[in-house]
């Protein structure tokens, strides 16, 4: 792999019912119509906790508090190669859709079974295979 992957932060987060909170990408964008774990590139200067912070309050209208990191994968796509980081947040407030995506709460079942896009089917498999990370 020649080129550097481009950092992207992603945030695992649940609601008083335990379903984790997913975005469908909108018409348009790479991977449209696949789901994701909500999130964005990390811009240089950023940590990729600023990063978390700053993007679910652009997509979703929310404060977090950046807890622990999940686990990392790097993907190469077609057209980039991503080095996605899921983190586990704790939110403040009621998540809306800011950037007119779809969103939705999933049970762990219903992700299973969801087109997800390949970097966080990656992330889902490992964090299926270590339950402790997935709990919370």
């Amino acid at each position: 792999m020649s080129e550097k992957p481009v950092l992207v932060v992603a945030g695992l987060l649940r609601n008083s019912s335990g379903r984790i909170l997913l975005s469908r990408r909108p018409a348009g964008k790479a991977r449209a119509g696949l789901w994701e774990f909500p999130g964005g590139k990390v811009r240089p200067g950023e940590s990729p906790q600023e990063a978390l912070r700053r993007e679910l309050r652009e997509e979703l209208g929310i404060e977090v508090e950046v807890q622990e990191e999940l686990g990392r994968v790097v993907h190469a796509y077609p057209e980039i190669t991503v080095e996605l980081v899921l983190l586990r947040v704790k939110g403040e407030g009621t998540p809306r859709p800011l950037e007119g995506q779809e969103m939705a709460w999933f049970s762990e079942e219903e992700i299973e079974d969801l087109s997800l896009c390949p970097a966080d089917r990656n992330l889902w498999r490992h964090l299926k295979l270590d339950p402790l990370s997935a709990k919370n």
